[in-house]
Parts: structure tokens; C-alpha cells; sequence
């Protein structure tokens, strides 16, 4: 059976990283959510093959981090993409659109939005699932 599988990239910001982290473990079983504070280990998990859905849920802390999102953004592979990025600039936003996200959010006090379109995206592959 396929299951939805989140793969979160949350750098080395912990804070912030406990916030969303709060709201993926309502949303996702501990062996559908994978967390990684290294783009080393990040990769390795979009590579690794398997039957799941997945979306990937990109925490970019500073600009370096979205530049090197988009040297790596071949092996997302139409995996569905929502990005929180450290500020709505429109330089910001130009280089993010290459990524083609679902969702775009920055960061902020509470991510009640991307708590919203994570279950719908969850919800959607597992609907899509059932028949």
C-alpha cells in the first residue's frame, strides 16, 4: 500500500524546525516523516526509490540556502513542493518560483497556513489512493 511520505528539509534553524515539526507529527506517522538538517542527507532520501507518495517541505533559512535548492532542483522530481522562505522579496520570490512549488509561505510566528495545505495534500494522495 502507498502512503504519503514528508520529507522535510529544516536546515539548522531549530526553532523553527520544532514549530513545523509539531504540526507534521499530527499529520504524518512517525515512519512517513523523514527530517533532515543536512542537504547531504536530504538528497540521499529524495533519491532513494520507493512506492510512496512524497512532498517535500523546504525550510530555507537565507538566500544561500534557496541558491543551493535550486542546484539541486532536478532531483525533486515533480514531488509536490511547499516552500517557507526567510522573506517575501521579489528577489526572493523570482529564484523560488524556479522550484516550482504547490505552496509558498515565509517565515513567521505560526504556519497554520501550511499546516492547511499539508493535509490537503496529504489528504488528496490518499483519496487518489482509494481508487
Amino acid at each position: 500500500m502507498n502512503h504519503t511520505r514528508l520529507i522535510f528539509f529544516a536546515g539548522k534553524n531549530k526553532e523553527i524546525r520544532n514549530k513545523i515539526l509539531d504540526i507534521a507529527n499530527t499529520l504524518f506517522a512517525t515512519e512517513h516523516l523523514n527530517v533532515h538538517k543536512t542537504l547531504e542527507n536530504f538528497l540521499t532520501d529524495l533519491q532513494t526509490p520507493d512506492c510512496n507518495h512524497k512532498i517535500i517541505l523546504i525550510l530555507v533559512n537565507t538566500h544561500e540556502d534557496l541558491l543551493r535548492m535550486l542546484l539541486i532542483k532536478e532531483s525533486f522530481n515533480d514531488h509536490k513542493i511547499i516552500l517557507i522562505l526567510p522573506d517575501t522579496t521579489q528577489r526572493t520570490m523570482t529564484q523560488a518560483l524556479k522550484l516550482y512549488p504547490r505552496y509558498i509561505s515565509h517565515i513567521q510566528e505560526t504556519y497554520e497556513d501550511v499546516m492547511s495545505v499539508l493535509k490537503k495534500m496529504r489528504n488528496n494522495f490518499t483519496l487518489n489512493n482509494n481508487f
